[in-house]
């Protein structure tokens, strides 16, 4: 085997084997603190931005319990695909519930993309509209999903609400009433108009 194609095939190997190892556990968050009632106070780090992102204490961060994370790599990977055109500049933000019933959270930014071509890609009317922001829900395979887009100076920033399909939720209620609390009560500063009423 000659030179170029040893390099070839070993190429080819850490190409696929890197693909392999690939996850969407981001797991590089700064420590939160505590507000007066018990919440964690996030501070997420994107591009040249900062949000501070209010959770409840049993969102977790930094760590890996599979019992509590619904997704796979290929999941996630259909999920930023289906909806939009533009390819992610990079994820910030990993976190999930310890109780199974809830919520499995990622964060993306979108350098130079602007909230209008999100619209644009999704072509469907938002199943809410926060001004500065847009939500939709749809079903992803086995999922229910909650896209929340909201802009930025430099782009957009993703949040992926995922579901567990496995635990009996009839219309998504308890999901979408994770998803309202967390958004739209601890978080809404975030927003220039308040969504607390999508289903």
């Amino acid at each position: 085997m000659n030179k170029k194609l040893r390099i070839l095939c070993t190429l080819l190997f850490l190409s696929l084997t890197m693909q392999s190892c690939k996850n969407y556990y981001y797991l590089q968050h700064t420590p939160a603190v505590n507000d007066e009632e018990g919440n964690n106070i996030h501070t997420l780090k994107f591009a040249k931005e900062n949000i501070q992102f209010v959770t409840f204490a049993d969102y977790q961060i930094n760590t890996v319990n599979k019992k509590y994370i619904f997704f796979t790599t290929k999941d996630v990977d259909d999920i930023l695909k289906r909806n939009i055109k533009k390819t992610s500049s990079g994820q910030f933000l990993f976190m999930y519930t310890n109780m199974s019933i809830y919520n499995n959270l990622l964060g993306f930014y979108y350098e130079n993309v602007t909230l209008e071509e999100i619209i644009k890609d999704y072509g469907t009317i938002a199943d809410a509209d926060m001004e500065n922001g847009v939500l939709y829900t749809y079903n992803s395979g086995k999922f229910n999903v909650v896209d929340i887009y909201r802009k930025y100076d430099g782009g957009v920033v993703r949040f992926i609400n995922v579901n567990n399909p496995e635990v009996e939720d009839p219309q998504n209620k308890k999901f979408h009433l994770e998803v309202r609390n967390l958004f739209f009560d601890l978080n809404k500063k975030l927003w220039d108009k308040n969504a607390a009423d999508f289903q």
